[in-house]
C-alpha cells in the first residue's frame, strides 16, 4: 500500500493516550501484590509500536502531563521506535497521567483491567495545540474508538483532524475497540456511523458488527 503513496515525513500518525501501566509481577493479583512493574500502554501506541518494527517511520499525537511521569511515558514511546514530535504537554496544575492497572490472567482466571484515567492531561487535548504542518506529514492518521469515548470534547476534535488529514491526502484508519466500560452501545453506534464515511481503513470485529 505505502509504495503507491507519496513520501512524506511519517507513513503513519497514530493518535490516542498513552498510560502508566502497572502489572503485578508474574501472575499475582492487583489485590494482593505490593510491587508493580511499571510500563507504557495504550492501544493506538501499540499499533504504531508495531508499525515501527516494520521499518516505517511512525508518531503519535497524544497529551501527556509535563513532570517526570510523563518524561518516563514519552521515553517508553521513544524506545519503541515512535517519534515524539507530536506529542502535546500539560502544564495546568491538574494535569495527571492516566493509569491502568493489569492484572495476567492463569487458568480459569481471566484477566482483569482496573482503570484511573478519569480528567487526565490527554482528555484536555484540543487539536489546536498541533502544529499545522502536522496535517500535511502523514500518509495514514489512525485513530480508535476508545479515543471517541473519552468525551465530547476528544470527539470534536477527532471529526476536526480527520477532516484536515484527509484534506492533506492521508488515508483514515480507524479501529472500532468498542470498550462498554467507556461508553454505551447506543453513542457509540451513533458516533461512530457518522465517522464511517470518511474511513478508508476499517477495524471492527464480528462481535462488535452483530451488536452494532
Amino acid at each position: 500500500m505505502f509504495e503507491n503513496l507519496p513520501k512524506k515525513e511519517f507513513s503513519v500518525l497514530g493518535m490516542g493516550e498513552v498510560m502508566l501501566r502497572l502489572s503485578p509481577t508474574g501472575k499475582e493479583r492487583i489485590s494482593q501484590s505490593e510491587t508493580f512493574d511499571k510500563m507504557a500502554g495504550g492501544s493506538e501506541m501499540n499499533v504504531v509500536a508495531g508499525i515501527s518494527q516494520l521499518g516505517l517511520r511512525t508518531g503519535i499525537i497524544t497529551k501527556l502531563p509535563d513532570n517526570e511521569i510523563g518524561r518516563f511515558i514519552k521515553n517508553k514511546i521513544r524506545y519503541t521506535g515512535i517519534s515524539d514530535d507530536c506529542i502535546v504537554y500539560d502544564q495546568s496544575p491538574n494535569k495527571r497521567l492516566g493509569v491502568y492497572y493489569y492484572e495476567s490472567g492463569a487458568y480459569p482466571r481471566v484477566s482483569v483491567v482496573v482503570y484511573d484515567r478519569a480528567n487526565s492531561s490527554f482528555t484536555t487535548f484540543d487539536a489546536s495545540e498541533l502544529k499545522p504542518k502536522v496535517y500535511g506529514s502523514t500518509n495514514v492518521f489512525h485513530v480508535s474508538g476508545i479515543t471517541l469515548a473519552l468525551g465530547a470534547s476528544l470527539r470534536k476534535n477527532v471529526s476536526q483532524m480527520i477532516d484536515r488529514f484527509k484534506a492533506e491526502g492521508a488515508l483514515i484508519s480507524f479501529d472500532v475497540n468498542y470498550r462498554a466500560s467507556l461508553w454505551d452501545e447506543q453513542t457509540a453506534k451513533h458516533e461512530i456511523l457518522s465517522l464511517l464515511p470518511k474511513i478508508d481503513i476499517l477495524f471492527v470485529s464480528e462481535e462488535t458488527l452483530r451488536r452494532m
